[in-house]
């Protein structure tokens, strides 16, 4: 009996491991056949952040539990589970939420619960995994490391002249196609100029390089551009364009920023220098952080402010707006670090889990745990500051101390002998003023001869923008005739209008500014009254006579201490200066009042005036503030002994201001609170803390940083740029490689610069951006090499010649078969303009030129002009790039608001652009000077005329038609108009 049981129990537990064995062989590998179906088909709703119908397919033990409909699974059963019955018959997936399941996935999972449902332990399945039809996956192109592909093979291999052509070729080949022929040498300057600085090769440089036959002589001109302070203004826009560079607030105030400046600077000096990308990157980051501490790194981090700001919420009384203004401005903070050094869109996930890519909630807010000491402002003060280092702080402390004391000391014996001098009186003064009155433009006006009025201006006549408005006779040009006067010479805040002495014209003295002294050149004591007025913004200063404007000039504001003085008509009793006339009407009214015509009669006050002084109904009520000046015996001698310790203190405050601390917009760092992941983004619902990270979906490198909540915040951005540099990220080194590819072939490898996800779609070229991405980093994280690579690929050197087989397959020219023709960008257009006529200052770096007034109420309203001054004809990236004060010219090709990135210029085609180019002033004005610098070369000669303007305009000689038309035309209608038909050419608006 024993043998037989023993052989029973052999034979059965045989069948059984025979059993089991069959088992797993029918089995469908979990990882490899189930997972990606769940993943794929399932999880898209039935996940465990929000399961449809409260079924959750993430993990085993949820799957066995089920939903609302019971267990989905009965393991060993697959004709009792629900999920089987479900995808057979096609009600899951939904319609338009997926593909229905193949017969060969129902027949995967049916095998899968059939063999008893394995499932490795722990596992948990994600919706992020994979890519499906519906969004990217962790396994999406872009998230994967990059490893330098093999170079292809080519059966044309004459024509590549580097790698990059290799990778072109291939994908030419494979549907049939062939490359245009090179583009001519004249072409290539042009197109390598405009390309590299935005501005067109002179006469003379195309020459040069037309009579170079050297065969480097087209490496040498490439790195004749790159070394060109000029490049770095041109492809400094391109980045500017990206980080949204803006130089006022936007929103309700939109106040100007003026050391915004600083960072374009930074980014203009960083493309000339060709600092190293991942430099580049970390010091915008970083920079405040990274030892050693460097003013450049200082004024880089205004990359993280560089954008809109909303003060009036940021400001708010209730502590709940400050923190949702708090959230908005990290929206926007992290949407422009993802996208611009990511081409990733991490801010969609503030929310919910990304809906396209591969980034849960929680990476949102561990990113935002990174930055969340970032600030515009503390406070009130906002994010203008010093960008001295800590060394130069200190030196700066001791180099001012003694020279503050002695203006202190300067300004208190100044105080003492104001004092002792004679005081205004009150009722009896006024009416020795009405004494001194005589008959005046509008009734009576005051004799300047006989009496000035002097009352106390506590300071509100003296801020900017403000208007002075007066009527006056002035009847003697020998001496200085002063009309109306605020503060004291001393003061930072003084000023005056007046006549000047020995000409007689109306002029305006500023000694806060420089220049201090403004005079329009036109006499005004002729013995008539004369309409005079003066506008001054804090910049702009305006003088006009009898309504017309005589003179405009450009101030810049000088440091000194603003002391509150008195307002003076008719004369500066201080330094004893008198007026020799009749003064009425006078009025000082808050903001740039408009002169639109001499006024008809009497003025009376509105919201905007200061003060308004009329001379023929004098009582004490009115001018109780008004007194005749006196003198005293000892008057003479205080004033002189004042009038000397005035120049000290002028001396001694001019030494002050050559210690100025420089200043650059960079916004504030706070030791910011834990952050916490707000559900559904709602501050009202916190949920778990998070600390700073990287990426979840990229493991390589590694994006735990081993920090805390109490990590200081500045360590936290130096850790998450050391991770964004890594020469193993995979997507830093791509997503840059990718955008001065763009910016050279106006498209990118990857058509969504800003969008390396599931809804930027597939590059075009994967091999070829992978190989420039590790040869990038292998040279150093160096643009200019990666311009030379590009430039100097026959890819590039094509021409842009019209393929029809071509055109037909490739219609968008995605596979390189030419290069395509484009239209320059509206600042382009405009350097390129005052480049042709000869009128564009070259001046780097500095304040931003303003090409409009401000008036503040309430907000900020920017008003344009168009001046003829050489200051106003710089590079237009120095132009003061505001929300609101835009140009109509740029507008009108498509320049972008600065409140947002511009990863990628719209290129639109309007009637507004031909009319901008044909009726524009500065258009006309830079047709007019390139006609008369044409002629002062060449003559008059019409045939000479016309050979010269198209080698400035075109950068060629005209064609035996384009000859004749243009002398015809030239000797019909003149030089000025065959200049302004060239600048609106195709040909001079394209880069081809």
């Amino acid at each position: 009996m024993k043998p037989v049981f023993i052989a029973l129990f052999f034979s059965a537990a045989l069948l059984a491991s025979v059993s089991h064995a069959r088992a797993e062989r029918d089995a469908a590998p979990f990882g490899k056949s189930v997972a990606p179906i769940l993943i794929k088909n399932c999880l898209g709703c039935h996940n465990p952040t929000d399961p449809k119908g409260t079924l959750d397919l993430s993990q085993k033990k949820a799957m066995l539990k089920g939903g609302d409909s019971g267990p989905a699974v009965v393991p060993g059963k697959p004709d009792e589970s629900y999920i089987i019955e479900r995808v057979a018959d096609g009600s899951m997936p939904p319609e338009g939420k997926g593909k229905r399941l193949t017969k060969t996935e129902i027949d995967t999972l049916a095998r899968w619960i059939k063999a008893g449902m394995s499932w490795p332990k722990g596992r948990v399945l994600s919706a992020l995994e994979l890519t499906t039809d519906k969004r990217a996956g962790v396994d999406w192109w872009s998230l994967q490391s990059i490893v330098q592909p093999a170079i292809p093979q080519v059966e044309n291999s004459e024509w590549p002249e580097t790698p990059i052509d290799a990778f072109v070729l291939s994908k030419l080949e494979e549907r049939g196609l062939q490359p245009a022929q090179p583009a001519t040498k004249r072409t290539l300057i042009r197109r390598a100029t405009l390309d590299l600085l935005g501005l067109p090769p002179t006469p003379t440089e195309i020459d040069r390089f037309l009579a170079d036959d050297r065969p480097n002589a087209y490496r040498r001109l490439i790195d004749r551009l790159l070394a060109s302070p000029r490049y770095g203004e041109r492809w400094g826009r391109h980045w500017l364009d990206v980080v949204r560079y803006t130089e006022s607030d936007g929103f309700e105030h939109d106040k100007f920023r003026p050391h915004a400046w600083r960072y374009r600077d930074y980014v203009i000096d960083s493309f000339n220098a060709d600092k190293p990308y991942n430099r580049f990157v970390t010091e915008q980051l970083a920079g405040d952080v990274l030892q050693p501490v460097t003013r450049g790194g200082l004024i880089a981090t205004g990359f993280l402010v560089a954008g809109p700001w909303d003060e009036v919420q940021y400001v708010a009384a209730s502590q709940a707006e400050r923190k949702r203004a708090h959230e908005e401005q990290m929206a926007e903070i992290l949407a422009t670090i993802s996208q611009s050094f990511f081409a990733m869109t991490v801010d969609c996930a503030r929310c919910h889990d990304h809906k396209f890519d591969p980034f849960p909630q929680a990476d949102y807010y561990s990113m935002k745990a990174v930055f969340d000491g970032v600030d515009h402002s503390q406070g009130r003060t906002v994010g203008n500051r010093s960008i001295l280092t800590a060394a130069e702080k200190k030196q700066h402390a001791a180099a001012i101390a003694p020279i503050n004391q002695r203006i202190k000391q300067l300004q208190s014996q100044i105080a003492v002998i104001e004092n002792q001098l004679p005081q205004p009186a009150t009722l009896a003064d006024v009416k020795r003023l009405s004494d001194s009155l005589v008959p005046g433009k509008f009734g009576k006006a005051l004799n300047t001869k006989v009496n000035t009025a002097s009352l106390a201006s506590q300071g509100v006549f003296h801020t900017p923008p403000f208007t002075v408005e007066c009527f006056a006779k002035l009847n003697s040009k020998a001496d200085f005739n002063v009309l109306v006067a605020n503060n004291l010479k001393s003061s930072a805040a003084h000023w005056e209008i007046y006549s000047f002495a020995g000409e007689g014209d109306f002029s305006a003295y500023l000694p806060g500014y420089k220049p201090n002294t403004v005079r329009s050149g036109v006499n005004i004591t002729d013995g008539k009254f004369h309409y005079l007025a003066m506008q001054f913004d804090g910049k702009q200063l305006r003088l006009y006579v009898d309504a017309k404007l005589v003179k405009e000039a450009t101030l810049l504001k000088q440091a000194g201490t603003e002391d509150v003085g008195q307002l003076y008509l008719g004369g500066y009793p201080p330094h004893k200066i008198g007026c020799d006339g009749v003064l009425d009407e006078v009025r000082i009214s808050r903001g740039i009042r408009p002169i639109d015509g001499i006024p008809p009669g009497p003025w009376t006050a509105d919201e905007n005036t200061l003060g308004l002084w009329r001379f023929d109904k004098i009582n004490h009520n009115q001018f109780a503030n008004f007194v005749p000046s006196q003198s005293g015996k000892n008057a003479k001698q205080l004033d002189t002994e004042r009038q000397v310790l005035n120049e000290q203190l002028q001396v001694t405050q001019q030494e002050l201001k050559s210690h100025t601390i420089p200043l650059a917009y960079i916004g504030y760092r706070n030791q910011p609170p834990p952050t916490h992941l707000l559900l559904r983004g709602d501050l009202k619902t916190p949920g778990p803390e998070v600390v700073a990270t990287g990426f979840s979906n990229i493991t390589t490198p590694n994006p735990q940083f081993g920090l805390s909540s109490k990590s200081p915040e500045g360590s936290r951005r130096l850790k998450f740029a050391e991770w964004a540099t890594s020469p193993e990220h995979p997507l830093t080194a791509r997503v840059i490689v990718n955008r001065i590819w763009q910016y050279h072939f106006g498209k990118g490898l990857v058509k969504t610069p800003s969008d390396f996800g599931f809804n930027g779609g597939l590059p075009s070229h994967p091999e070829l951006l992978d190989w420039l991405a590790t040869d990038f980093v292998r040279h150093g994280w160096s643009i200019k090499h990666l311009h030379r690579r590009i430039m100097q690929s026959a890819a590039y050197r094509q021409s842009s010649a019209i393929n029809q087989r071509a055109a037909e397959l490739d219609p968008d020219n995605r596979f390189l078969w030419k290069f395509s023709p484009r239209r320059l960008e509206g600042e382009t257009v405009r350097d390129v303009l005052l480049a042709v006529s000869g009128e564009l200052n070259h001046q780097i770096g500095g304040p931003s030129f303003q090409p409009f007034t401000v008036t503040v109420f309430n907000t900020h309203f920017y008003h344009l002009f168009d001046s003829e001054k050489s200051q106003y004809n710089r590079r237009t990236v120095y132009r003061a790039n505001v929300m609101t004060g835009r140009s109509p010219l740029l507008d009108a090709f498509d320049c972008p608001a600065p409140s947002i990135s511009a990863p990628k210029r719209a290129s639109t085609t309007t009637p507004q652009q031909a009319l901008a180019l044909m009726n524009d002033s500065f258009v006309l004005r830079q047709a007019e000077r390139l006609a008369t610098r044409t002629q002062e070369t060449v003559g008059g000669d019409a045939n000479k005329q016309v050979q010269q303007i198209y080698q400035r305009a075109l950068g060629r000689t005209p064609t035996r038609s384009e000859a004749t038309d243009m002398v015809t035309l030239v000797k019909q209608h003149g030089l000025k108009t065959a200049c302004w038909v060239l600048m609106n050419s195709s040909e001079f608006l394209y880069l081809k």
